[in-house]
């Protein structure tokens, strides 16, 4: 009887060499390397399951929420490399099935797999349509029934209108589809290779180990340059405030921040206490005092008082072919509406250039007025760095007139907007909406019709922003509403300061760590950091200052108060000692000791 073998558990090591470049991704030299070939199902682009798929007349599938924003920025092909538009894209009209969700033939209603052989009929008119099904149902009821009908649209079609989309007998159609010749991922693969190559210490690793490395050393140029960002932007105060002359001739007073007195953030202390307790490295600390907000802390501050305020804003804009009112959703998406009114208000956008008009789609501006090609944000945001995207499900863009952000990916918002001339729902979400054209809707409908360069999209008439008027700009209100908010937080802290901290005259004077009493400011106020002797102690910052060791302190002092009482005691009784019975002559009783407080820890 033949001994049945069982099934290998375990990889050879040829078999592993073998795998090892469709593991990698990297190309190896000879046929064991192999093909891989693109699932039907599956973008081209970003690799992944498609839900409004569109193709090329090569036969190519991708998302078209996936390739438009690639051709807009590009303009190439992805898989060949060469030029190509949006105009020369293919819409296929596939039929799915509801309980399943893959997509089927509409004729046979077969499912579509890996190894099915697809086409695609285009419909002229308008030519840039195609309905899908399996080849089979083609042959059977077109080809061998000499039938040029559509057999869903009932449109005639020619031999050139039929589209292959899958055929695994074809070689050089599955040459094209094989995901290693795509031109990106060769691009990316080359790019690997190449800074491997330029690596110091040339080290080779994998496709994924090289994406965390990257994705590690962006996320520490970022921090790093948000540091350096901060230490240039922080106020540089003396004593509390930095004053600072406006060109108006008057004086502005920039302050010291802190976490406790915004409106969005909770009582950050700077951790001093705790790390003085732990640590011979740091002056000793026993109060725990809030540290300073950081730039986007007090960012999140203002716009959340700005949001609370619930006004809308409002702009005119003034172009050289009319004017045009926006509404700007303060309420809504307030930091966005704030980086907006205060361009409009510093006057940024006088003279900047609609640089991109695509009909049936949008118009593209807000550009910096002299800057160049090299220059791709064409200016940052008012706070000289990109932020991020505020999406709400009552702001999408439906409809003509909505004011949009336009960026080149998530959290790369700057100064550049855009406005629809129709509904654009594959940008929701990806895009920030900020404003509604209110009125002048026939200057927009005018701006649409002027010509375009085909290659740039770039208006062949000059079009351009010459001034914005605000009309409405709640911005400033909720600016001065939340600096006289912290103003009075200051106060507060001020006098609860005044009130946790007494005067020589209860505590006594001359001993070690008591307070003096408070120095006179001009006009009566007393100054905040009273003057301490033999002793520092930090400034209370918080509302609630809390003491490290003040129950030790008043335990000490009882115990030394007993000790003098149990002294006197003994020294009273003593002359009868003497007289009466005979001394002890076994030793005294240990003394007793207290902890005391932390410093002479």
């Amino acid at each position: 009887m033949v001994k049945r073998q069982k099934e290998k558990q375990y990889q050879s090591a040829r078999e592993h060499r073998a795998n090892q470049s469709l593991r990698s991704g990297s190309s190896a030299s000879g046929s064991s390397a192999g093909s891989r070939p693109l699932p039907f199902d599956c973008c081209a682009l970003t690799l992944t399951p498609y839900t409004t798929p569109v193709c090329t007349p090569d036969g190519i599938i991708f998302d078209n929420s996936a390739i438009t924003p690639h051709l807009m920025k590009y303009g190439t092909d992805p898989v060949a490399g060469r030029a190509m538009t949006s105009r020369d894209l293919i819409v296929l009209n596939m039929d799915r099935d509801e309980s399943s969700g893959t997509w089927q033939c509409p004729v046979l209603n077969r499912t579509f797999t890996n190894r099915t052989k697809v086409v695609a009929i285009r419909q002229r008119p308008p030519g840039n349509e195609a309905n899908v099904y399996c080849y089979e149902a083609y042959h059977e009821l077109n080809v061998k029934a000499k039938n040029n009908l559509d057999l869903v649209s009932g449109k005639k079609f020619a031999k050139d209108d039929v589209i292959i989309l899958q055929d695994l007998e074809d070689q050089a159609h599955c040459k094209l589809r094989n995901i290693q010749n795509f031109s990106h991922v060769r691009s990316l693969r080359e790019e690997n290779s190449t800074r491997q190559r330029t690596d110091p210490g040339n080290v080779k690793h994998s496709v994924t180990a090289s994406r965390i490395m990257e994705k590690l050393d962006r996320e520490k140029r970022k921090r790093e340059r948000a540091a350096e960002d901060q230490a240039k932007k922080l106020p540089k105060t003396n004593d509390g405030a930095d004053k600072k002359s406006s060109a108006s001739g008057k004086t502005e007073v920039k302050i010291q921040i802190y976490t406790d007195e915004l409106l969005t953030s909770v009582n950050l202390t700077s951790g001093k206490a705790s790390g003085s307790l732990t640590s011979t490295a740091m002056d000793i600390t026993r109060e725990n005092k809030a540290r300073l907000a950081t730039e986007e802390e007090i960012i999140k501050s203002q716009c959340e008082q700005l949001k609370r305020l619930k006004k809308k804003g409002m702009v005119r804009v003034f172009t050289n072919r009319g004017a045009m009112d926006i509404e700007v959703h303060c309420d809504i998406v307030p930091r966005t509406a704030m980086n907006f009114l205060l361009l409009a208000e510093r006057g940024e956008y006088d003279g900047s250039k609609f640089h991109r008009s695509i009909a049936n789609f949008m118009i593209q501006g807000g550009k910096k007025p002299g800057s160049g090609k090299g220059d791709k944000d064409g200016g940052s945001s008012v706070w000289e760095k990109p932020f991020a995207d505020e999406f709400d499900d009552r702001l999408t863009h439906s409809g003509s007139g909505i004011v949009s952000m336009a960026n080149s990916g998530p959290g790369t918002n700057g100064r550049q907007f855009f406005v629809t001339y129709k509904s654009c729902a594959h940008l929701n979400r990806k895009h920030s909406v900020f404003g509604k054209v209110v009125g002048g809707l026939e200057i927009l409908r005018r701006l649409e019709q002027i010509p375009t360069d085909k290659e740039t999209d770039r208006p062949l008439e000059m079009v351009k922003i010459e001034s914005m008027e605000i009309l409405e700009n709640p911005v400033n209100e909720a600016l001065e509403i939340e600096r006289a908010r912290i103003l009075k937080r200051k106060e507060e802290k001020h006098l609860l300061d005044r009130s946790r901290k007494p005067s020589t005259s209860e505590r006594g004077s001359g001993g070690p760590g008591t307070w003096s009493a408070p120095a006179e400011k001009p006009g009566g106020l007393p100054s905040p950091k009273p003057v301490v002797k033999e002793e520092s102690a930090d400034d209370i910052e918080g509302p609630s200052p809390i003491v490290i060791g003040k129950y030790l302190k008043d335990a000490k002092k009882a115990s030394k108060k007993r000790a003098k009482q149990k002294k006197s005691h003994n020294v009273d009784g003593g002359a009868d000692a003497v007289g009466g019975a005979a001394v002890s002559r076994l030793p005294p009783p240990p003394k007793k000791t207290t902890f005391g407080d932390f410093s002479g820890w």
